[in-house]
């Protein structure tokens, strides 16, 4: 190649030669060929290795990287995934002297000050080893319309379009860079920063109201489910070992409309120190949207659900009424801030292929054709059998209405509706469902225009029981919501507990 014909070319092609070939990850042909495929897929040129001679294969490498603009910074930005952030450093020391500064600081940032480019840019390095590239750019320049080059480090792709005009609606291609940055990491707290920078630029610009009609417009792109709310999911299983402890895993979804549930760190706790463990968790939620509204209680817009997976002993557990407090107000409800849901951990964990076959089809048919109440009640007790063969032999049972399982009686209708497919449950947690209670649930199936609007009608009945301490709406305090849609699970098979977990912490927790 004819760059290699200076002296400076050559300079950097051996120095960069001899700083790779000492790298531990290439001694051998298959992390030479590992390291050549990521370097390729980056630089979006392919490299062929032979495979036989390592410093002919480094000199391959290095070569490739040199035959594209900028490719020496991308090879270094490889190597911090490779080996760190150390190795990518005394890189990059070879590189300036010889090759000069590729990436300068352009003389003219537009609407982003000199500030925002730096913590823009520290941003992309520490997310760099997460970014696909190539679908980096071509996402950017599908929503832009800009013809951007190919093979550029995230850091040398903001550079370059900050020479760019902004668009219409007034947002520079640098932020919606970012954006498509936030999406495509899949770290919470990387991805939070980077929606974050976005977010706080465009409060500063008046720009709020665009960033988040191209969010709109990038979800309707995708198809997105509306039905899918922000979520945090709290797997709540006890040990069992005699200590009473309780281990709480927690999965956090944090844009509406897509499933894409990421975990958090688990917590070793109590059942009594289970409201403590779940404000932690709400604390890294809201940390991870920023831009999220309060709960509304009407149809139009689901409050943030939390969801606990339970075993069938602690379904009855009043998790709906943990004490949740707000800065130096009073504890409230959990049930009155957010939507509350239990959900079958026996189920979500079982590999019984008939099980979920069944939990499905029953949940297409709440899709389909709505809530159809199948009811038991301890007087039913005699005919158990009979109780469960008339669910299983009438699909288009979607709900069940029971009496709490408190009971062997109970309980077992209660495992049978799971069983049998039935994703929507009622009961009274204080025993007994009696005929009055029970039709305040049919006024509040009837009343909903859809099934997905079920958790937020089951909602609003919570707040009013609060709001309204006698009639019949007060029975909204002791109810138990059992809602398990088969479409959004999360891996939960995994049972070793062999990581750094952490206890609540007295002092943050408040307990």
């Amino acid at each position: 190649m004819e760059e290699f014909e200076s002296r400076t070319g050559l300079a950097l092609l051996s120095g960069l030669t001899e700083a790779l070939g000492a790298l531990p990850c290439l001694e051998d042909a298959p992390g030479r060929r590992m390291f050549a495929e990521v370097l390729a897929q980056q630089l979006g040129v392919g490299i062929d290795l032979r495979g036989t001679k390592p410093r002919e294969d480094v000199v391959s490498l290095v070569r490739a990287a040199l035959s594209v603009p900028g490719g020496e910074r991308v090879l270094v930005s490889v190597v911090k995934v490779f080996e760190g952030t150390a190795a990518a450093d005394e890189m990059d020391r070879l590189i300036d002297p010889v090759a000069g500064p590729a990436d300068p600081a352009p003389h003219w940032y537009g609407p982003l000050s000199p500030r925002d480019v730096a913590t823009a840019r520290a941003l992309l390095d520490e997310v760099v080893d997460e970014l696909p590239w190539r679908g980096l750019r071509d996402g950017l320049a599908g929503e832009t319309g800009l013809d951007l080059p190919v093979g550029l480090s995230p850091a040398q792709l903001l550079s370059h379009v900050l020479e760019w005009n902004t668009q219409p609606d007034g947002l520079p291609p640098a932020v919606l860079l970012m954006e498509h940055a936030a999406a495509s990491v899949r770290s919470p707290d990387r991805r939070g920063a980077l929606a974050a920078w976005a977010e706080d630029w465009a409060s500063r610009a008046g720009l709020l109201r665009e960033l988040e009609h191209r969010r709109t417009a990038r979800a309707d792109a995708r198809g997105d489910d509306p039905s899918i709310p922000r979520c945090l999911l709290l797997l709540v299983e006890p040990t069992r070992d005699g200590t009473g402890d309780v281990l709480v895993r927690p999965w956090i979804n944090t844009v509406p409309g897509r499933w894409n549930p990421l975990p958090a760190e688990p917590v070793m706790t109590t059942l009594d120190g289970l409201g403590p463990a779940v404000e932690l968790a709400l604390r890294q939620m809201a940390r991870l949207s920023p831009l999220s509204q309060e709960p509304s209680t009407g149809f139009a817009s689901p409050p943030p659900y939390i969801e606990f997976v339970l075993p069938y002993d602690l379904l009855n557990h009043d998790v709906a009424g943990l004490a949740l407090r707000t800065g130096d107000g009073g504890p409230l409800p959990l049930g009155v801030r957010y939507g509350v849901h239990l959900r079958s951990l026996e189920r979500m964990r079982t590999d019984d292929v008939r099980v979920r076959h069944q939990w499905r089809e029953r949940w297409r048919a709440l899709q389909t054709h709505g809530v159809s109440v199948y009811e038991w009640q301890e007087t039913d007790a005699r005919r158990q059998d009979e109780w469960q063969a008339g669910l299983a032999i009438e699909p288009r049972h979607t709900a069940a209405v029971l009496d709490a399982p408190g009971s062997p009686p109970s309980m077992g209708a209660l495992k049978a509706a799971i069983a049998e497919g039935i994703g929507v449950a009622l009961w009274d947690r204080r025993g007994h469902f009696p005929p009055e209670r029970r039709e305040v649930v049919t006024a509040v199936f009837a009343a909903v225009p859809a099934p997905a609007q079920i958790p937020v009608a089951i909602h609003r009945l919570r707040r009013q029981a609060e709001l309204r301490r006698d009639g019949p709406l007060l029975m909204g305090r002791s109810i138990a919501f059992f809602w398990d849609d088969p479409t959004r699970l999360v891996d939960i098979h995994e049972t070793d507990t062999d990581f750094d977990m952490d206890t609540i912490d007295s002092e943050e927790s408040g307990a």
